[in-house]
């Protein structure tokens, strides 16, 4: 386990979210040398810019006066703070920092790479692609109505606790129809997978707070 701190914010980077970042990557597929490489490149873009999805809720968290510490962990990480010393908007605040702060990320290393010139041959072209591409896909990803991704979150905050059930219930949905559309139209397994988790804990949730 890896810790170091950052602007003052505490950060641990469990084994699980390297081991993650490897088969999104393309770990399972690699066959030589030249492959590992870019699965190496793609892990160190996606920690990048998942650290400051974080680094974006951890700073205005810390704006209104709460400690905070991130943890990076399996399919992305948190930014924890104190329980019950947030209100609803401030909450919807936090949450929704993560992944505008790292669209917009996305967005200017869009921006710039029309000026870049990136020698032929060289790992930053394929290091600046990764880096947009998690960018973008990630903040999107993360702002689906899926609870705990962020934008359940953001719903769950707009919803209110008395509203809990109908998050859970609109997470369940969500997350099943992007797991069938993730494995008949891209044809990838993992994100279904992944949906399917988020499927069945947040219709666990939904049973118990009925």
């Amino acid at each position: 386990m890896i810790h170091f701190t950052i602007f003052g914010i505490p950060v641990r980077i469990e084994p699980w979210f390297w081991i993650t970042m490897a088969l999104i990557g393309g770990g399972l597929n690699a066959a030589n040398s030249l492959d590992m490489l870019l699965v190496l490149v793609f892990i160190f873009a996606a920690f990048l810019s998942i650290l400051i999805h974080e680094l974006g809720h951890a700073l205005t968290i810390r704006k209104f006066g709460l400690p905070t510490s991130i943890t990076l962990q399996s399919f992305g990480g948190f930014a924890a703070y104190p329980a019950g010393r947030l209100s609803r908007l401030q909450s919807f605040v936090v949450t929704a920092a993560g992944p505008a702060v790292q669209f917009a990320l996305g967005v200017l290393l869009i921006l710039l790479a029309r000026y870049l010139v990136i020698p032929e041959g060289s790992l930053f072209g394929p290091f600046l692609h990764d880096l947009i591409w998690v960018s973008i896909a990630w903040s999107i990803l993360n702002c689906l109505p899926i609870y705990p991704l962020d934008g359940g979150q953001m719903v769950a905050a707009v919803l209110g606790p008395q509203r809990q059930r109908y998050v859970h219930l609109l997470s369940v949905v969500v997350a099943v129809l992007i797991g069938l559309a993730g494995y008949f139209f891209l044809g990838t397994i993992l994100l279904s997978v992944f949906m399917g988790l988020f499927a069945w804990q947040n219709w666990q949730a939904y049973q118990a707070v009925r």
